[in-house]
This record gives C-alpha cells, structure tokens and sequence, in this order.
C-alpha cells in the first residue's frame, strides 16, 4: 500500500512528464489519461525503477520499443550489472557506485539501483 507522501510525490513532481522527455525528445506523444492512468497504477518505487532502467538504457546507446504506453504496460525493469561494461569508468567519477549482492550473485549497480530494488551486502567502491 503506498503513502500519502508517494500519492503526493507522484502527482506534484511531475515523474511521468520526466519519463517522456527521456523516451520520447521530439515529442511525438501526448499526456492522455490512459497514458496517465498506467502511469499512476505504478508505485512510485516501480516508476522509479523504470524510470532508471530506460536512462541506462540511453547511456548505452539502446533504443526503445514501443511507444511510452508500451513501456509502462510491458517493460520489466531490472538493475544493470555494470561489472566489466565498457562505461563503468565514466560511471565511477560521475555516479556513486556500490559493490552489492543481488539475485544470487555480486555486482556493481548504482547506489541509487540497490537502494530501488532493496539489494544486500552493499559496499561503496567510490
């Protein structure tokens, strides 16, 4: 069950306004109320997490599929290992980065990852 203060958060910081500038630049779709609607039936931990899955998608220079309606309704997001990816020296002077365990095994995510998607055994490397 969510808050009143995620309610209001949702609502108030506009996240599914910021969801469309990352997917969808030449603003070729519109805020309508279905749109809206799927938008809100996400927590805001899920909205978060998608929210963060599709950035990094972004930074590694993947495309998106579908419209963002389709990415709300069918998008699983999951945590990005960055162990061994060609960015995660950018990353370490740009983002802090944690050392954490996660489905059954260590890798290294953002701090901003495990804390979404509640990880254990999390360690700062930078």
């Amino acid at each position: 069950m969510e808050t009143l203060n995620n309610i209001v958060t949702k609502r108030f910081s506009q996240t599914l306004v910021h969801l469309l500038r990352l997917v969808d630049p030449e603003r070729k779709y519109k805020i309508d109320a279905v749109l809206a609607d799927y938008w809100d039936r996400l927590t805001l931990n899920e909205q978060r997490r998608l929210y963060l899955y599709l950035l990094y998608r972004k930074w590694r220079g993947e495309g998106f599929y579908g419209t963002p309606l389709d990415m709300i309704q069918y998008c699983k997001p999951y945590p990005t290992n960055w162990n061994g990816k060609a960015m995660i020296n950018r990353l370490m002077k740009e983002t802090k980065m944690v050392r954490a365990f996660y489905n059954g095994e260590y890798g290294i995510y953002t701090r901003d990852e495990a804390g979404l998607y509640e990880m254990s055994e999390i360690k700062p490397l930078n």
